[in-house]
Parts: C-alpha cells; sequence; structure tokens
C-alpha cells in the first residue's frame, strides 16, 4: 500500500467536479448548447482520468472513435496501467473554459480549440522509480503550458522513504475538442497531439484556421 500525505491540503485529493465557463473572461464562438456538450464531456474526460478509468477514459479518445482501433485501445490501456503502478499519477483539479473557436469542418468532423485556465497535478508516489521527476520540466509544460508548471515535494509522510513529489500545473492551457459532424459527443487532443504519433487526427488546415482564429480573438493568446 501506498502511503500519503494527507496532511498537505494541495495534495489531498480534490479532484474535478465540473469544467465551468468563464463568467467574466469568456470569449466564445460556438452555441451555448455546444459549449455546453463540450465542457460536460471534458469533465467527464477529466474525471476518467482521475479516478484511473481507462475503459471511460477511451470514450474521449478520437484515435478510438474514429478508427475503431482495438489495438490502439489495448496498447493505450496497458501504458497507463504502467505508469500507474509504477507510481504516476496525473490529477485534475479545476476547469475553466475561457475560450471557445467556432467549430471548423475537417473532413468528416468538427474541430473547436478550447482555451481554459487549468489546475492540475502530475504526482509522482513514493514507490515511483522512474527517472527524476524535477528533470521533466520539458515534458510537462509541452503538455500544459510553458511557464506553468511548478515542481514541489510533500513532506515526507510515515513510513515513506521518499516524499510524495509533483509538479503543480496553474495556468492557461490549450485542448483540442473534435466530434464526427454527425455526433453530439466529443472527443479531445491535447495541445501538442501532432507531435506524438496522433497527427492523422485532425488536418492542417482545421489546425491552422483554428490558431489563427484564437490569436485574433483571445485576449489571452500571445500575439
Amino acid at each position: 500500500p501506498v502511503s500519503r500525505a494527507q496532511e498537505v491540503p494541495e495534495l489531498g485529493g480534490a479532484m474535478i467536479e465540473q469544467v465551468t465557463l468563464s463568467e467574466q473572461a469568456l470569449h466564445a464562438f460556438v452555441s451555448s448548447d455546444t459549449l455546453e456538450i463540450i465542457a460536460h464531456d471534458l469533465t467527464e474526460y477529466f474525471a476518467a482520468t482521475n479516478e484511473g478509468r481507462w475503459d471511460d477514459l477511451m470514450h474521449y479518445f478520437p484515435m478510438h472513435k474514429k478508427q475503431g482501433d482495438t489495438t490502439f485501445v489495448k496498447s493505450s490501456k496497458e501504458a497507463l496501467d504502467h505508469w500507474t503502478e509504477r507510481g504516476v499519477k496525473n490529477r485534475t483539479a479545476a476547469a475553466e473554459i475561457v475560450y471557445a473557436s467556432p467549430a471548423f469542418t475537417d473532413g468528416d468532423q468538427n474541430v473547436v480549440l478550447l482555451n481554459m485556465q487549468l489546475s492540475h497535478f502530475v504526482e509522482f508516489y513514493p514507490h515511483y522509480d522512474g527517472p527524476r521527476p524535477d528533470g521533466m520540466k520539458g515534458m510537462v509544460e509541452s503538455n500544459y503550458g510553458k511557464g506553468n508548471a511548478v515542481y514541489k515535494e510533500a513532506p515526507l509522510a510515515p513510513g515513506d522513504s521518499l516524499p510524495l513529489r509533483y509538479w503543480e500545473v496553474s495556468g492557461l492551457n490549450r485542448i483540442w475538442a473534435v466530434s464526427h459532424v454527425d455526433s453530439a459527443h466529443w472527443c479531445f487532443l491535447p495541445p501538442n497531439f501532432n507531435e506524438s504519433g496522433a497527427a492523422s487526427m485532425m488536418g492542417a488546415n482545421a489546425m491552422v484556421e483554428a490558431l489563427r482564429h484564437r490569436r485574433a480573438n483571445d485576449p489571452t493568446a500571445e500575439r
């Protein structure tokens, strides 16, 4: 069994209850109904990750939904189990959408680029025996935004020889929402998906149009 530093408030296990829409700074260019559905599906996506429900998580991966690729599902679940057993956990505590692009048509799917305020943790439990967590800044920022991640260590818990180590992510983070043109179900791709073997999941034109729209219409975007 793995003990946990329960006395550290930010590591008490807070998990996302609902992806929210910013009341003060929302810039949305899709209908409110569509955005509500996207926020609901994104909540389920984060919750499945938090709770280690890999079958449910696969329901929100476009590669599986688009291709029905059972080999991809099997290998993905095996990889997720492998890293969980080794002591790595991703946990999203909160997400607030501040920007949503129009839905761009990309073949048989629609693509919406989202930007959100994200509170997320990449945690390394005491039994983790892989590469040094404090050397993973580049990898963490590739997934969650440059300058958003701070490495921390919790106080040593009774019975542990190593502390709970973690990256705390707090700041703006992009994510791609993808849906078949005949479906109201949305799947999600990380901002760097085209660097990790999933470039075929979206055409270049839709990606460029969405990024261009965000630069022009999202006040938080880098100009």
